[in-house]
């Protein structure tokens, strides 16, 4: 069994981006604990699969190389915080999703992978990066106005030609993630394995 995910890989010009502004944060003199996502390791998920079996593993490959969707691409600016600011547990920049093309994509991935016994996702997809998670959240009014610092920021342009079959393996100092299967979007004649 390996724990798998699906995911759009980002671009390294806006890692450098998103790295000052992690950088920013960090520099904030908050009084919560904050483990920081490391940028090498940063995408934006799709769908996470959780443990999966060999066998599957190759029709979850065959299932995505199906998919119809054209390239696209995202701005991606602000940040925030879920559930929210005054208790917040996850720090992320956002995708501006305003056409809805990252959420037909993941729609579009469950349909796919649905039928291999994996269940769309019940809450609304919303298209962010993970900057960091907060284990024990608490208001704290330097994180607030370091988030508010860079809320109108723009870091990027997050264009998305494929899609990822990622493995993730979890390890004390953070996951280490494998791809094992590239899809091109918009190229459904020749599934692309790389």
């Amino acid at each position: 069994m390996i724990r798998a995910f699906i995911a759009i890989e980002l671009p390294d010009e806006l890692r450098v981006a998103l790295e000052e502004a992690q950088a920013r944060l960090k520099r904030a003199r908050v009084g919560v604990k904050i483990s920081w996502t490391k940028i090498a390791n940063l995408h934006l998920t799709l769908q996470f699969l959780g443990y999966v079996a060999e066998p599957v593993v190759e029709r979850i490959s065959v299932a995505l190389a199906d998919m119809a969707v054209q390239p696209f691409a995202v701005p991606v600016s602000g940040v925030g915080a879920f559930p929210d600011e005054r208790r917040p547990r996850v720090l992320w920049i956002g995708c501006d999703d305003v056409a809805g093309k990252l959420k037909t994509l993941a729609a579009a991935v469950q349909a796919v992978t649905q039928p291999l016994g994996f269940e769309p996702e019940r809450r609304e997809f919303a298209a962010h990066l993970t900057l960091g998670r907060i284990k024990f959240p608490r208001p704290d009014a330097a994180l607030t106005k370091a988030l508010d610092s860079l809320k109108t920021q723009t870091f990027g342009t997050l264009r998305v030609d494929a899609v990822h079959l990622f493995q993730s393996q979890l390890h004390p100092d953070g996951s280490i993630y494998t791809k094992l299967s590239s899809h091109q979007l918009g190229d459904t004649h020749h599934a692309g394995q790389s």
